[in-house]
């Protein structure tokens, strides 16, 4: 006699309850802003006011362009539109070659030389007083001379 058990899905059997709300959509959860450069012009009296630490906004947690791993991008936290976000950082590159040493990656710069671009950054882009520390140009400065390092480090290994 030929025996062959039978198991039928369990999911056929289970009555899933209809108590649970759906989750919110991600729209409301979020502390993001989105600002535009085009309609939002601070003045120089507004941008010397300094902010109660407690209203900037802070970094975000986990690393830098590593969003599979824990971390952020900046274009999803900042939720600039394009041309904000492109303008930005292309001044910030600007600011960035003015400066600082293309040879060091940010967080080995002088820390003269960090606190002239912050200054820079912030006489040229305002609304950076939003943020803590101005972690977006932190950020930005950061990733740009990490990938201007590894250029160089490619370039001199294609030569040797």
């Amino acid at each position: 006699m030929d025996y062959r058990p039978y198991y039928p899905p369990i999911t056929l059997r289970r009555i899933f309850d209809r108590d649970r709300s759906p989750s919110p959509c991600a729209s409301t959860v979020t502390l993001r802003r989105v600002f535009d450069f085009d309609t939002i012009r601070l003045s120089q009296e507004q941008a010397a006011e300094p902010l109660p630490a407690s209203s900037l906004i802070r970094r975000p947690r986990g690393a830098l362009s590593k969003p599979n791993h824990g971390g952020y991008t900046l274009r999803q936290v900042l939720n600039w539109n394009d041309k904000t976000y492109k303008s930005v950082q292309e001044g910030l590159h600007e600011v960035c070659e003015e400066y600082l040493d293309f040879g060091l990656t940010f967080p080995n710069q002088a820390p003269a030389a960090v606190a002239m671009f912050l200054n820079a950054a912030q006489a040229r882009f305002p609304i950076l007083n939003e943020y803590q520390d101005q972690w977006p140009a932190q950020d930005f400065a950061t990733m740009y001379l990490k990938n201007k390092v590894a250029a160089d480090k490619a370039k001199m290994r294609v030569r040797t």
